[in-house]
């Protein structure tokens, strides 16, 4: 990320939006099925410590950035109930099955292989697992534009996000319709059958 938007996203504003959005999407989950949760793309880790401290769950927060997870750790500890580790969404270090739910705020359009980060999600997650997204995605003008110019860049949708989970035998719980012209905000929950 640029200097300004790693500004932005670790901003406290930011972190309550991320909060409201999250609160509102757990209304489609039964989360007393929840214990232990893994968050792909942690920053500095606000979202990671309100979910164990409002609901006390086990959680593993990741991202590639070291300095995000500096931040994190400083910013909420690390112990038994929220830990933080560096690691990459499209190689993740833990077992089959080991989650029962998975959170990805506004991540999946920063990683080129997206495609390669919703397969480590379907291998993480336990079966009837939650996987909740928030993100933004191409619209599909933008996108048929975009992979017309280049044949390299990996544009996805928020159709593409869909379809794939559904491909891994995923249920879509909730999906929100996308609001934006060129980048389309969105959130979907998803459930592993």
């Amino acid at each position: 990320m640029m200097k300004i938007e790693k500004w932005f996203v670790n901003s406290e504003k930011h972190a309550r939006s991320n909060i409201k959005i999250l609160e509102h999407l757990l209304n489609y989950i039964e989360l007393g099925s929840i214990s232990r949760v893994l968050e792909i793309g942690c920053g500095t880790g606000s979202l990671s410590a309100y979910l164990v401290n409002k609901h006390d769950l086990s959680l593993v927060g990741t991202d590639v950035d070291p300095e995000q997870i500096e931040q994190a750790i400083k910013s909420h500890g690390s112990g038994e109930k929220l830990r933080f580790s560096n690691a990459d969404a499209t190689s993740l270090p833990f077992g089959n099955t080991e989650f029962d739910m998975i959170l990805s705020f506004k991540v999946l359009h920063h990683i080129r292989s997206w495609q390669s980060v919703l397969g480590e999600i379907t291998r993480v997650i336990k079966p009837n697992g939650f996987c909740i997204v928030n993100d933004i995605s191409f619209s599909n003008f933008t996108s048929r534009v975009l992979k017309g110019i280049t044949k390299n860049l990996r544009v996805c949708t928020v159709e593409d996000i869909a379809r794939y989970f559904q491909l891994k035998h995923f249920e879509m719980v909730h999906k929100e319709s996308p609001k934006g012209v060129l980048l389309k905000h969105y959130s979907m929950v998803f459930q592993k059958r």
